[in-house]
Protein backbone atom coordinates (compact mmCIF):
# COMPACT_ATOMS: atom_id res chain seq x y z
CA UNK A 1 0.00 0.00 0.00
CA UNK A 2 2.84 2.50 1.40
CA UNK A 3 4.66 1.63 -2.39
CA UNK A 4 1.65 2.21 -4.39
CA UNK A 5 0.35 5.59 -2.79
CA UNK A 6 3.66 6.74 -4.00
CA UNK A 7 3.24 9.58 -6.60
CA UNK A 8 5.52 8.99 -9.85
CA UNK A 9 7.73 11.80 -10.97
CA UNK A 10 5.67 13.84 -13.51
CA UNK A 11 7.66 14.67 -16.63
CA UNK A 12 8.18 18.12 -15.14
CA UNK A 13 9.83 17.43 -12.20
CA UNK A 14 12.58 15.04 -14.41
CA UNK A 15 12.75 17.99 -16.41
CA UNK A 16 13.51 20.20 -13.96
CA UNK A 17 16.12 17.52 -12.12
CA UNK A 18 17.76 16.99 -15.15
CA UNK A 19 18.49 20.66 -15.46
CA UNK A 20 19.76 21.26 -12.08
CA UNK A 21 22.18 17.72 -12.34
CA UNK A 22 23.74 19.30 -16.01
CA UNK A 23 23.98 22.91 -14.03
CA UNK A 24 25.74 21.12 -11.36
CA UNK A 25 28.21 19.55 -13.58
CA UNK A 26 28.88 22.85 -15.43
CA UNK A 27 29.91 24.23 -12.45
CA UNK A 28 31.95 21.23 -11.44
CA UNK A 29 34.02 20.08 -13.67
CA UNK A 30 36.04 23.01 -14.50
CA UNK A 31 37.01 22.15 -10.64
CA UNK A 32 37.59 18.48 -11.28
CA UNK A 33 39.68 19.86 -14.93
CA UNK A 34 41.86 22.27 -12.33
CA UNK A 35 42.66 20.02 -9.65
CA UNK A 36 43.49 17.02 -11.43
CA UNK A 37 45.68 19.32 -13.94
CA UNK A 38 47.70 20.62 -11.64
CA UNK A 39 49.07 17.38 -10.61
CA UNK A 40 50.11 16.51 -14.20
CA UNK A 41 53.25 16.75 -16.19
CA UNK A 42 53.69 17.19 -19.17
CA UNK A 43 53.35 13.39 -20.92
CA UNK A 44 50.59 12.94 -18.52
CA UNK A 45 48.93 16.06 -19.81
CA UNK A 46 48.97 14.40 -23.40
CA UNK A 47 48.46 10.70 -22.74
CA UNK A 48 44.97 11.35 -20.32
CA UNK A 49 43.37 15.02 -19.57
CA UNK A 50 40.89 14.08 -18.54
CA UNK A 51 41.28 11.46 -15.44
CA UNK A 52 43.85 11.88 -12.51
CA UNK A 53 47.03 9.82 -13.38
CA UNK A 54 49.88 8.39 -11.34
CA UNK A 55 52.56 9.40 -9.93
CA UNK A 56 51.35 12.58 -8.77
CA UNK A 57 53.48 15.34 -9.07
CA UNK A 58 53.53 17.65 -6.24
CA UNK A 59 56.36 19.85 -7.90
CA UNK A 60 53.82 21.50 -9.03
CA UNK A 61 52.71 23.35 -6.05
CA UNK A 62 56.12 23.58 -5.27
CA UNK A 63 56.77 26.00 -7.99
CA UNK A 64 53.78 27.72 -7.92
CA UNK A 65 54.00 28.88 -3.99
CA UNK A 66 57.17 30.00 -4.75
CA UNK A 67 56.01 32.52 -7.10
CA UNK A 68 52.48 33.10 -5.79
CA UNK A 69 53.51 33.64 -2.23
CA UNK A 70 54.32 37.50 -1.80
CA UNK A 71 51.11 38.06 -4.01
CA UNK A 72 49.16 36.22 -1.43
CA UNK A 73 50.39 38.48 1.16
CA UNK A 74 49.47 41.35 -0.95
CA UNK A 75 46.03 40.25 -1.68
CA UNK A 76 45.29 39.76 2.03
CA UNK A 77 46.32 43.10 2.67
CA UNK A 78 44.45 44.82 0.23
CA UNK A 79 41.45 42.48 0.33
CA UNK A 80 41.39 43.04 4.02
CA UNK A 81 41.60 46.53 4.58
CA UNK A 82 38.93 47.04 1.49
CA UNK A 83 36.59 44.90 3.67
CA UNK A 84 37.28 46.20 6.92
CA UNK A 85 37.51 50.05 5.29
CA UNK A 86 33.93 49.61 3.73
CA UNK A 87 31.85 47.67 6.23
CA UNK A 88 33.24 50.32 8.96
CA UNK A 89 31.85 53.45 6.34
CA UNK A 90 29.19 50.96 5.18
CA UNK A 91 27.78 50.34 9.02
CA UNK A 92 28.53 54.04 10.07
CA UNK A 93 26.44 55.86 7.39
CA UNK A 94 23.55 53.31 7.12
CA UNK A 95 23.70 53.76 11.13
CA UNK A 96 23.01 57.08 10.76
CA UNK A 97 20.14 56.85 7.36
CA UNK A 98 18.18 54.46 9.58
CA UNK A 99 18.27 55.98 12.91
CA UNK A 100 18.34 59.96 12.56
CA UNK A 101 16.03 62.33 10.35
CA UNK A 102 17.87 65.44 8.75
CA UNK A 103 16.91 67.25 6.40
CA UNK A 104 17.33 65.50 2.63
CA UNK A 105 18.24 62.63 4.25
CA UNK A 106 16.09 60.59 1.50
CA UNK A 107 17.58 62.84 -1.15
CA UNK A 108 20.83 62.17 -0.20
CA UNK A 109 20.66 58.58 -0.18
CA UNK A 110 19.09 57.74 -2.95
CA UNK A 111 22.30 59.58 -4.38
CA UNK A 112 24.44 57.15 -3.20
CA UNK A 113 22.58 54.13 -4.11
CA UNK A 114 22.17 55.93 -7.84
CA UNK A 115 26.04 55.61 -7.89
CA UNK A 116 25.51 51.64 -7.86
CA UNK A 117 23.57 52.44 -11.71
CA UNK A 118 27.01 54.01 -13.35
CA UNK A 119 28.86 50.88 -14.92
CA UNK A 120 32.24 51.16 -13.29
CA UNK A 121 33.90 50.95 -16.76
CA UNK A 122 32.56 54.47 -17.73
CA UNK A 123 34.40 56.26 -14.75
CA UNK A 124 37.69 54.17 -15.04
CA UNK A 125 39.59 57.20 -16.91
CA UNK A 126 38.94 59.49 -14.50
CA UNK A 127 39.19 57.72 -11.17
CA UNK A 128 42.59 56.56 -13.00
CA UNK A 129 43.66 60.18 -13.68
CA UNK A 130 42.27 61.14 -9.85
CA UNK A 131 44.14 58.71 -8.13
CA UNK A 132 47.66 58.39 -10.45
CA UNK A 133 47.85 62.71 -11.17
CA UNK A 134 46.02 64.71 -8.55
CA UNK A 135 46.71 62.14 -5.60
CA UNK A 136 49.55 60.15 -6.73
CA UNK A 137 48.78 57.34 -5.38
CA UNK A 138 50.64 55.52 -8.28
CA UNK A 139 52.29 51.91 -7.84
CA UNK A 140 50.55 52.18 -3.99
CA UNK A 141 48.70 50.13 -2.68
CA UNK A 142 46.47 53.26 -0.86
CA UNK A 143 45.65 53.60 -4.85
CA UNK A 144 44.16 49.63 -4.87
CA UNK A 145 42.33 50.20 -1.28
CA UNK A 146 40.72 53.60 -1.38
CA UNK A 147 38.82 53.50 -4.92
CA UNK A 148 37.98 50.22 -4.67
CA UNK A 149 36.78 50.59 -1.02
CA UNK A 150 34.51 53.73 -2.14
CA UNK A 151 33.05 51.84 -5.24
CA UNK A 152 31.71 49.01 -2.56
CA UNK A 153 30.20 52.00 -0.15
CA UNK A 154 26.91 52.20 -2.31
CA UNK A 155 25.97 48.63 -1.89
CA UNK A 156 26.72 48.14 1.59
CA UNK A 157 24.71 51.46 3.00
CA UNK A 158 21.58 50.04 0.73
CA UNK A 159 22.44 46.48 2.47
CA UNK A 160 22.70 47.93 5.86
CA UNK A 161 20.50 50.47 6.04
CA UNK A 162 17.23 48.28 5.91
CA UNK A 163 18.69 45.91 8.29
CA UNK A 164 19.31 48.60 11.04
CA UNK A 165 16.32 50.04 10.28
CA UNK A 166 14.17 47.09 11.11
CA UNK A 167 16.12 46.56 14.92
CA UNK A 168 13.52 48.05 17.66
CA UNK A 169 13.75 51.55 18.65
CA UNK A 170 12.78 50.81 22.20
CA UNK A 171 16.45 49.33 22.66
CA UNK A 172 17.57 52.45 21.73
CA UNK A 173 15.00 54.62 24.04
CA UNK A 174 15.64 52.74 26.88
CA UNK A 175 19.50 53.74 26.28
CA UNK A 176 18.58 57.12 26.10
CA UNK A 177 17.35 56.67 29.29
CA UNK A 178 20.30 55.90 30.75
CA UNK A 179 22.11 58.31 29.20
CA UNK A 180 23.96 56.62 26.44
CA UNK A 181 25.59 58.45 23.42
CA UNK A 182 25.28 57.55 20.05
CA UNK A 183 28.59 56.23 19.86
CA UNK A 184 27.70 54.11 22.79
CA UNK A 185 24.64 52.84 20.85
CA UNK A 186 26.25 52.15 17.89
CA UNK A 187 28.98 50.33 19.41
CA UNK A 188 27.39 48.40 22.15
CA UNK A 189 23.92 48.08 20.97
CA UNK A 190 23.80 48.43 16.95
CA UNK A 191 27.03 46.21 16.12
CA UNK A 192 26.42 43.17 18.58
CA UNK A 193 22.77 42.82 17.64
CA UNK A 194 23.99 42.87 13.23
CA UNK A 195 26.60 41.22 13.20
CA UNK A 196 26.14 38.17 11.16
CA UNK A 197 24.87 40.81 8.47
CA UNK A 198 28.42 42.46 9.15
CA UNK A 199 30.14 39.77 8.43
CA UNK A 200 28.72 38.50 5.43
CA UNK A 201 29.21 41.78 3.80
CA UNK A 202 32.84 42.10 5.02
CA UNK A 203 32.93 38.01 3.57
CA UNK A 204 31.36 39.85 0.25
CA UNK A 205 33.36 42.79 -0.15
CA UNK A 206 36.87 40.38 0.63
CA UNK A 207 36.02 38.03 -2.25
CA UNK A 208 35.25 40.74 -4.46
CA UNK A 209 38.79 42.67 -4.02
CA UNK A 210 40.26 39.37 -3.84
CA UNK A 211 39.55 38.65 -7.15
CA UNK A 212 39.62 42.31 -8.87
CA UNK A 213 41.87 42.04 -11.85
CA UNK A 214 41.81 45.13 -13.90
CA UNK A 215 42.01 47.83 -11.35
CA UNK A 216 45.33 46.74 -9.80
CA UNK A 217 46.38 45.89 -13.21
CA UNK A 218 46.52 49.58 -14.10
CA UNK A 219 47.82 51.09 -10.76
CA UNK A 220 50.14 48.71 -9.62
CA UNK A 221 53.56 48.46 -11.68
CA UNK A 222 55.99 46.95 -8.70
CA UNK A 223 56.27 43.00 -8.92
CA UNK A 224 56.12 43.08 -5.34
CA UNK A 225 52.97 44.65 -4.96
CA UNK A 226 51.65 42.68 -7.34
CA UNK A 227 48.38 40.78 -6.33
CA UNK A 228 47.38 37.55 -6.58
CA UNK A 229 44.74 37.93 -10.14
CA UNK A 230 48.08 39.38 -11.90
CA UNK A 231 50.56 37.80 -10.36
CA UNK A 232 49.07 34.54 -11.40
CA UNK A 233 48.29 35.89 -15.05
CA UNK A 234 51.58 37.05 -15.51
CA UNK A 235 52.92 33.21 -14.05
CA UNK A 236 50.43 31.34 -16.34
CA UNK A 237 51.32 32.98 -19.81
CA UNK A 238 55.47 33.17 -19.00
CA UNK A 239 55.31 29.62 -17.68
CA UNK A 240 52.99 27.87 -20.54
CA UNK A 241 55.61 29.96 -23.51
CA UNK A 242 58.14 28.26 -21.81
CA UNK A 243 56.87 24.89 -21.10
CA UNK A 244 53.22 24.80 -23.30
CA UNK A 245 51.49 22.90 -20.15
CA UNK A 246 49.88 24.93 -17.51
CA UNK A 247 49.70 22.38 -14.76
CA UNK A 248 52.00 24.72 -11.98
CA UNK A 249 49.87 27.40 -13.23
CA UNK A 250 46.98 25.54 -12.05
CA UNK A 251 48.78 24.66 -9.05
CA UNK A 252 48.89 27.86 -8.11
CA UNK A 253 45.29 29.19 -8.70
CA UNK A 254 44.27 26.04 -6.29
CA UNK A 255 46.51 27.53 -3.68
CA UNK A 256 45.39 31.10 -3.66
CA UNK A 257 41.82 29.24 -3.20
CA UNK A 258 42.93 27.76 -0.15
CA UNK A 259 42.32 31.12 1.93
CA UNK A 260 39.28 31.88 0.48
CA UNK A 261 38.12 28.27 1.92
CA UNK A 262 39.49 28.66 5.57
CA UNK A 263 37.97 32.11 5.75
CA UNK A 264 34.81 30.84 4.41
CA UNK A 265 34.53 27.43 6.74
CA UNK A 266 35.14 30.16 9.69
CA UNK A 267 32.35 32.41 8.95
CA UNK A 268 30.03 30.13 7.14
CA UNK A 269 27.47 30.09 9.90
CA UNK A 270 27.94 34.16 10.01
CA UNK A 271 27.20 34.03 6.21
CA UNK A 272 23.96 31.93 5.96
CA UNK A 273 22.58 33.78 9.11
CA UNK A 274 23.25 37.43 7.92
CA UNK A 275 21.92 36.36 4.02
CA UNK A 276 18.38 34.28 5.40
CA UNK A 277 17.73 36.85 8.07
CA UNK A 278 18.40 39.76 5.26
CA UNK A 279 15.93 38.26 3.13
CA UNK A 280 13.12 38.56 5.51
CA UNK A 281 14.14 41.94 7.08
CA UNK A 282 15.28 44.26 3.68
Amino acid sequence: MAAAAKKKPTWQQVLLIAIVCTLCIMVLYPFWLLIVKSFKDYDQELESFLSLTLPLHFENYLVAWDYVKGSILNSMFVSGMIAVTTVTLSAMGAYAFAMYSFKLKNLLFSACVSLMMIPSILTLSSKYILVTVNLKLFNNFAGVILPQSAGLLPFGLLLLRGYFASIPKELFEAADIDGANSVYKFVKIMIPLTMSMLTTLLLMNFMTSWNDYLWPLMVLRDDTLFTIPINLQSFTDRFYHMTNYYAPALAGYVIVSIPLLFLFGFTSKQFISGMTSGAFKM
